[in-house]
């Protein structure tokens, strides 16, 4: 295939063979269809302003569609049944262009990319798997590599069966009805072994497979016959195939083309994937660009001259448009549904109700039953109290159900109301052999006489009007503490206490979690979040098999007419199961989202939390962030991009979807700490400037803030920053900002910050423009522009005007491509911060004296701050460093300093253990300095106050 050199390859890849994925935008499994393309191609990606929301990248594309191939209607066409909204779309370009089509790292056996030695080609970005090598195989140094100093090497077992996958990729995407062409280099390295192998080519109409299961028309080369040596030579293999008209996805590698009789293991190396009928020299691939990962949300067609010329002008929307439709629930049913429950009665029913909901949908309302004694009382729609402050939860919202039964705790018959699950259809865990269940209860009766039933599950065998086979009943025991008693179907009741277990006769509210596991022989049972609450060595014969009654709220037996007994008093909700045993992890999660709704969170800690709760499956790279303690997370409502930014607000960061789909997040230090451009933006391209043809400059007041206000979500506190200055000059303008830090020193803080950054206009680059196509040397840098990278901008008026210099972010990225061969980007940056920031530098000073070895305490001199006490700069249990430097350099401990006034120039310091060497007056005084650093000044020019803007 002929190669352009001064254009990038440039594919559109699209995923008939995936759905919406999670949101996440696969790397392999898709099809060509770039000789479609038409017209222009336009991406946006990216925002105005630092201060405004990320908005979804979108991609319009115009494709071809006069043979109906991209109509969802077409029942004829080649992908009909498999069009749909969401499915991926991949743009990527490759510089420089090459007739190879794989990854460098794939074609290189490792030698590109950056991957460690000894990592597993199967991993994201190498993509290589193996379906003989179960642990996907290793990246291996090798002296005597094709080319370069590595290559992949696959372990294959004796028995491994003729056909079986040796190596294999799906990241290539190809065209069907094209014709393409393989080659790669392998070799045997087990002496006394001989293995047959051949190239092969899979392509399938279906669906994405999974490394295990590729399958589909199989295209084989001829077979060879690998000697084994650890010298063995390299034998290059090839093969040739058509896709088939249908096809959705193609895959390349080597087979075993017939079962092994013994271990080998399989180096290769030299892959090359290229369109065409023949091999050509094998060439290293260009670097493969994202230039767009997003899904095709629309395929709006349109047919022109006089309906013989058909297109689809497609457009493409990234994960933040997914994640801004899914609406999020209270982080505790959030995590709820996410380890999948069999049903949930969040017990938040209305006023009146006689029955109880499902809120999973898989069970019909589960009906309130009345006692053969008469009714008790059971309500609805109460609000969540506590008798004392803490009490209560927060992870949940809405009402509760109350229980007022009489005579609570006591062994006596007495008139009352239940919730009846067994009449619902819920007769015990579904699984009897792993289960587990939760209730939050808030008990206000007093302590149990004898026991207070909260949740009661019990078989049809009786015996003296009491329990004889299985049951799961979880009660408070006369000390008032949870207790679960398990049983299997010979009847002897196992009483285990929960773990954490305290008197919950108190009138606030607990959560408890229980669970059995046959297949460990455990029982988990937990209050409050506790976490040793597991019990070994329980016999299979404690299953809790043949459950046919599950009612909450009381003791009920409806063998002998709905009798009750032990009653309950006091409110419940959050009645769940699960059809498997918690772990810790479960636990912790569970409780903290009822208890608190994760206050405590760091902010990358929420925002993975977030994600996960959205059903997010994509790649994403989250920065540990700065702000390590967010307040509730009160999401219920809101969609997931909201809640997301909420946090991006709450760490003054950044989030965006990368060019390939990776969902990124970066703290605020990301910024902070970015002091050098990446690239330098101007005319002089003899100084390494990229140049471009058009840049525009506003010096506006748009983001101009002098009454800086910061609200704290969890308090609605508010905490201001002003200047008077700016207000004077500017009139007054309001920045305002809701941040859900649990802090309200880091709420002063980012007040203060925002005020430090917008109180005073700045230049912004409103556009600038550069034209890769018309000056192929730029395009490794334009490609390879992410948003959030900092740049310097250059302008340079005629002389004798001083050049402009703007450091800059960019904010906004946007690609047109047209079929003309013309290319151009489009930026949009927000300065820099207009001042550094300040450093808390290294203490340093000078000796006064020339002190001798073995002496207790020295004499230093003042250092640049002579106002503040010297017992205020130097503490007890500091480090210092003693002549710095010199041949008797020494760390000594200070033990205490020396009473000091205002102005003082000397101060004596006091050590922990004598001197072991001699120094002499004027020597350095410092403290321990970082590996690498000599110089104890190096931060003072950045550590002045009231010249900088300090970080929060």
């Amino acid at each position: 295939m002929a190669t352009n050199p001064n254009w990038p390859l440039v594919q559109y890849n699209w995923g008939p063979a995936w759905n919406v994925n999670r949101a996440g935008v696969p790397s392999d499994s898709l099809a060509d269809i770039t000789s479609r393309s038409r017209s222009r191609t336009s991406i946006r990606r990216g925002r105005q302003y630092e201060l405004d929301q990320i908005r979804s990248g979108t991609a319009d594309v115009v494709f071809a569609n006069t043979d109906g191939a991209l109509d969802p209607a077409n029942s004829s066409g080649p992908w009909y049944g498999r069009i749909a909204p969401y499915q991926p779309l991949r743009v990527r370009a490759q510089w420089p262009p090459t007739p190879n089509l794989l990854l460098p790292v794939q074609a290189t056996g490792g030698d590109a990319g950056g991957f460690a030695v000894g990592s597993s080609p199967v991993q994201p970005g190498v993509s290589v798997f193996s379906n003989t090598d179960s642990s996907g195989g290793q990246i291996t140094s090798s002296a005597t590599a094709w080319q370069g100093s590595r290559v992949f090497q696959f372990a294959v077992p004796s028995g491994s069966a003729s056909n079986t996958i040796v190596a294999g990729t799906r990241q290539a995407s190809a065209e069907r009805n094209a014709t393409y062409t393989m080659q790669i280099q392998v070799r045997n390295i087990t002496p006394s072994t001989s293995v047959q192998v051949a190239a092969v080519m899979i392509w399938n109409s279906g669906a994405a497979p999974t490394p295990t299961s590729v399958s589909g028309t199989q295209i084989a080369g001829s077979p060879a016959t690998l000697a084994g040596s650890a010298s063995a030579p390299w034998t290059q293999l090839t093969v040739t195939g058509t896709l088939g008209p249908n096809a959705t996805w193609v895959a390349v590698g080597i087979i075993l083309a017939a079962s092994t009789t013994a271990a080998t293991n399989i180096q290769i190396d030299g892959w090359q994937l290229e369109r065409g009928t023949v091999a050509t020299a094998w060439t290293a691939p260009g670097t493969w660009y994202s230039l767009y990962g997003g899904y095709v949300e629309r395929y709006p067609s349109s047919w022109t001259m006089s309906g013989t010329y058909g297109t689809v002008q497609t457009t493409s929307v990234d994960a933040i448009s997914l994640l801004s439709q899914r609406v999020l629930r209270d982080p505790l049913t959030e995590e709820i549904y996410s380890r999948s429950p069999r049903f949930l009665y969040p017990l938040g029913d209305p006023q009146g109700s006689q029955s109880v909901a499902d809120s999973v949908g898989a069970y019909p309302p589960a009906p309130l039953i009345v006692s053969k004694f008469g009714a008790g009382s059971l309500t609805f729609g109460n609000q969540i109290t506590s008798a004392t402050v803490g009490g209560a939860y927060t992870g949940g919202t809405g009402t509760v159900a109350t229980v007022a039964n009489p005579s609570p705790g006591a062994f006596a018959y007495i008139p009352a109301t239940l919730i009846s699950l067994d009449q619902a259809g819920i007769k015990g865990p579904a699984d009897p052999t792993s289960w587990t269940r939760m209730i939050a209860f808030r008990y206000t009766g007093p302590v149990p006489s004898d026991q207070a039933t909260i949740w009661c599950c019990t078989d049809s065998t009786r015996s003296g009007h009491y329990p004889q086979g299985s049951q799961a009943t979880v009660s408070l025991n006369s000390s008032g503490k949870p207790v679960l008693y398990l049983s299997g179907p010979s009847g002897v009741a196992v009483v285990y206490t929960f773990g954490g277990a305290t008197n919950c006769a108190d009138s606030n509210w607990h959560l408890l979690l229980f669970s059995y596991s046959q297949a460990t022989n455990q029982v988990m049972a937990s209050q409050d979040g506790t976490l040793a609450a597991y019990y070994g060595s329980v016999p299979s014969s404690s299953t809790p098999t043949g459950l046919r009654f599950d009612s909450v709220g009381g003791w009920v037996d409806p063998v002998y007419g709905n009798e009750t007994l032990w009653g309950f008093q006091g409110d419940i909700s959050y009645v769940a199961e699960w059809p498997t045993a918690f772990g810790t992890t479960d636990i912790t999660a569970v409780y903290t989202a009822w208890k608190n709704s994760f206050t405590g969170d760091s902010s990358d800690a929420r925002y993975k939390r977030i994600l996960g709760w959205a059903g997010f499956g994509g790649q994403t790279t989250v920065q540990a962030g700065l702000t390590s303690s967010m307040g509730p997370a009160a999401v219920a409502g809101q969609d997931a991009m909201t809640a997301l930014q909420g946090v991006v607000d709450t760490e003054n960061g950044e989030h965006f979807v990368a060019a390939d789909g990776t969902l990124v997040f970066r703290a605020r230090s990301a910024r902070y700490n970015a002091l050098v451009p990446m690239y330098v933006l101007g005319e002089r391209a003899d100084l390494g400037e990229i140049p471009y043809e058009e840049c525009r400059l506003d010096y506006d007041p748009t983001r101009l803030g002098n009454l800086v206000k910061i609200t704290q979500a969890s308090t609605s506190q508010v905490f201001t920053a002003s200047d008077a200055t700016s207000q004077a000059s500017y009139f007054p303008r309001s920045l305002s900002r809701t941040i859900n830090s649990s802090s309200a020193q880091e709420c002063q803080d980012a007040a203060n910050y925002l005020l430090s950054r917008y109180k005073q206009p700045a230049v912004r680059v409103a556009s600038i423009k550069l034209h890769p196509s018309a000056n192929p040397g730029i395009w490794a840098a334009c490609l390879s522009l992410e948003l959030g990278t900092r740049v310097r901008v250059m302008r340079r008026p005629p002389a004798p005007a001083a050049a402009i210099q703007i450091e800059c972010f960019v904010e906004s990225i946007e690609w047109t491509l047209g079929d003309n061969g013309d290319a151009y980007l489009s930026l949009q940056c927000s300065p820099a911060d207009l001042t550094p920031y300040g450093l808390f530098a290294s203490f340093h000073t000078t000796l006064s004296g020339s002190p001798t070895a073995g002496v207790t305490s020295v004499t230093i001199n003042a250092g640049a701050d002579s106002t503040n006490p010297a017992a205020a700069q130097i503490g007890q249990g500091q480090q210092l460093v003693l002549g710095l430097g010199t041949a008797n350099q020494e760390t000594v401990t200070v033990k205490s300093v020396s009473a000091t006034t205002s102005g003082w120039t000397t101060a004596v310091v006091t050590l922990t253990a004598a001197t072991t060497k001699s120094h002499s007056a004027g020597d350095t005084v410092c403290e321990p300095l970082p590996s690498g650093v000599t110089d104890p000044t190096t931060w003072d020019n950045s550590a002045k106050f009231d010249s900088c803007a300090f970080s929060y």
